[in-house]
């Protein structure tokens, strides 16, 4: 996916209902969708697969080769600007008839917030402008905070690596944060306190069900006393 391609579609899930009434063409697994521009003198197609895979590729159509000058970001002069604006303007049409929008970027980060919602009722908060991909759950009752999911380099976390990932920031027993260290997916929180944070790659290395079971004890923590002691009651009493 090339980088005007990604920043367009960054925050989008595609909608097959959608994509087939814009004209994309249902073939096997993939919806495609064809289009000439400038004049005709570009054949444009868009293949997506799944909810966010999706491919480009932009044929001369006088010679029959691959263009792709237009990707590259340096390039200028005046005939290249204008095939990059036909391209971005056809590619973010396409997101606006086509997609839907998500909190995140990757699945178990969208996946995890849905779960947040039908559980607590609570969406995240996006609270600093220079940091877009950083959401806040936050407890209504006592206004703390019981989870953050962020986007960061995976260098912050091992430091041989690289790449986006999203993260998640929860509190947890001291005890259990010390166990989990153990545990592949978890880190020492980012950004947070370490010994009452810890921090979960949201990459699929730690299932939604634990992840989930892990919030609801964070979720604990942001109670109010009053609320909390109440709960405790019920627990003994059930």
């Amino acid at each position: 996916m090339d980088s005007f391609t990604k920043r367009i579609f960054k925050n989008k899930i595609f909608d097959k209902t959608k994509l087939s009434q814009f004209g994309f063409k249902h073939k096997k697994d993939d919806y495609i969708f064809i289009k000439k521009i400038l004049d005709g003198q570009f054949e444009l197609t868009v293949t997506v697969s799944g909810k966010k895979d999706i491919n480009t590729q932009l044929v001369d159509c006088v010679s029959g080769d691959l263009y792709t000058l237009h990707l590259v970001e340096n390039a200028v002069g005046t005939f290249v600007g204008n095939v990059r604006e036909e391209y971005e303007k056809m590619l973010t049409l396409i997101a606006e008839h086509c997609c839907s929008d998500t909190y995140f970027v990757f699945p178990q980060s969208n996946r995890l917030t849905e779960l947040i919602k039908q559980k607590y009722n609570d969406t995240p908060e996006f609270l600093w402008e220079n940091l877009p991909g950083f959401g806040v759950f936050r407890n209504p009752e006592s206004a703390k905070w019981y989870a953050l999911i962020s986007r960061i380099d995976k260098s912050k976390l091992e430091k041989k690596s690289h790449g986006e990932v999203e993260i998640l920031n929860i509190k947890l027993d001291t005890d259990e944060i010390i166990e989990l260290h153990k545990v592949k997916g978890f880190y020492p929180a980012y950004h947070m306190n370490k010994k009452y944070w810890i921090t979960i790659i949201l990459d699929d290395t730690i299932s939604d069900k634990k992840i989930m079971d892990l919030i609801e004890k964070s979720h604990v923590f942001s109670q109010n006393k009053k609320t909390r002691t109440r709960n405790e009651r019920l627990k003994q009493k059930g």
